[in-house]
């Protein structure tokens, strides 16, 4: 199996499986998917690394999206912490 067609199937198998396990404990929290998807998203990406180019151009786009999302999530999550204010 090359290397991008592994990359697409751990990414289409573990994603899917993760919201299968929230769902099953009853996990509703929206940010809680988000993170945990963009984390393996990130994960995923950075062991598949050595992929052509253009391909790396984009996933690394991709990546650079997601992982500000995530930091708007967590940081969202410390001020809520701190001082009690839920901004998202």
């Amino acid at each position: 199996m090359r290397l991008h067609e592994r990359y697409v199937t751990l990414l289409s198998l573990i994603l899917p499986l993760t919201a299968t396990i929230l769902a099953v404990y009853g996990e509703s929290r929206l940010d809680l998917y988000v993170s945990m998807f963009a984390l393996e998203y990130l994960i995923l990406t950075a062991l598949h690394s050595p992929l052509d180019p253009k391909t790396s151009r984009m996933l690394n786009a991709i990546g650079a999206v997601l992982f500000a999302v995530f930091v708007v999530i967590v940081a969202s999550k410390v001020v809520e912490i701190l001082y009690g204010v839920k901004l998202i």
